[in-house]
């Protein structure tokens, strides 16, 4: 065993080796430099969003400027004429209410000899049922009910229309038989295109009420945009097929929709039939759209048939208080047989909540 070391003299402290005297002397080690790294980039970061935002910053809009009041005298209503006092304001677009019905379970989706069709509730806009309803294809007559409701709210019932149109003209399709420089009714014209579905009746109130058909046309697709009939533009106002007259089954019901808030609108399209007493006697017309017949409860609205849409119909009618509109194109088994098929089963698979809770705007 060695034997017990003699302690000496202290030894003299070590002077630290040059990698080492660093760390002696900092004993943070890097922390401090990494730390102002981090606060200087945030502090750069922060500096470029500032930067960024000021350049991106919308300029102040102006305010708007109203011009001064004129003295001078209104500009023409688009009609010829005085208007009617009696005549029916314009109303706003239809307004959805109440809740949409419940369909009641396992019930059999319709299968009407169309592809183009669709379902809708009347009060609440819900669509119950559809199959390509927002395909633009060709109207055919149902374009009238657009020319309609721009005769309602432009023209007057007490109006005398000196007739500019020719039944002639209107060879193979549906006339009243107008004669050039003949005076009939506002009234009578709107009967005649809307129960006969009269070609010639739709141009003559055309141009009474826009003075040109093509002026009127442009109505027609104006009050579209308004109604957001986004599937629809009108080439004409009676509905022969042309390439860019087009609409779709689901803007004809919302069409069909805002017509039938006019009582005027609701009159004409559910008479069976119309007395004219026009100047050459009295006559009686009888509506074209054997729906009202046939069907219990129906009230309107328009049905046609052109080569490119074949048979066409926008049918409504109510039961328990409840309305529900169908609206298709493209018929192969007809108007009527389509339309009895889609409110039967619309009616029938369907369950409406209490009528106190969906009031009636009509």
């Amino acid at each position: 065993m060695p034997p017990n070391p003699v302690p000496g003299p202290p030894l003299p402290e070590r002077e630290p080796s040059p990698q080492n005297k660093g760390k002696l002397i900092k004993p943070f080690g890097r922390w401090p430099t990494l730390l102002a790294y981090m606060v200087g980039l945030l502090t750069l970061v922060a500096g470029l969003d500032i930067w960024l935002a000021l350049q991106w910053a919308p300029a102040p809009r102006p305010a708007p400027t109203v011009p001064p009041p004129s003295t001078a005298s209104p500009p023409p209503t688009v009609r010829p004429g005085p208007l009617d006092p009696a005549r029916s304001p314009i109303l706003p677009p239809v307004v959805n209410l109440g809740t949409p019905p419940t369909r009641t379970p396992r019930t059999p989706d319709p299968a009407p000899s169309t592809e183009h069709f669709v379902v809708e509730d009347g009060d609440s806009g819900a669509i119950l049922f559809q199959q390509n309803a927002f395909v633009p294809v060709a109207p055919a007559s149902l374009t009238k009910i657009m020319t309609a409701v721009l005769a309602i709210e432009h023209g007057g019932l007490s109006d005398v229309v000196k007739v500019g149109v020719d039944a002639a003209d209107f060879d193979g399709s549906s006339v009243m038989g107008l004669k050039p420089d003949s005076e009939v009714s506002f009234k009578d014209l709107l009967y005649g295109m809307m129960l006969l579905s009269a070609n010639d009746a739709a141009v003559a109130i055309a141009r009474h009420v826009a003075g040109s058909e093509r002026a009127f046309v442009k109505m027609m697709n104006d009050k579209a945009a308004w109604l957001r009939l986004g599937g629809t533009h009108f080439a004409n106002s009676d509905g022969f097929d042309a390439d860019d007259h087009y609409s779709c089954p689901a803007d004809m019901v919302t069409l069909a929709r805002y017509a039938m808030q006019y009582p005027l609108f609701r009159q004409i399209v559910s008479s069976e039939s119309y007395q004219m007493d026009g100047s050459s006697g009295a006559r009686t017309i009888r509506n074209v759209n054997d729906i009202l017949t046939a069907y219990p409860g129906a009230d309107g609205v328009k049905t046609g048939d052109t080569p490119r849409a074949g048979r066409a119909s926008v049918a409504t009618a109510m039961r328990n208080g409840h309305r529900v509109y169908v609206a298709f194109m493209r018929s192969t088994d007809g108007a009527v047989a389509d339309g009895i098929l889609l409110l039967d089963w619309a009616f029938n698979s369907h369950t409406w909540a209490s009528r106190s809770a969906m009031p009636d705007r009509r």
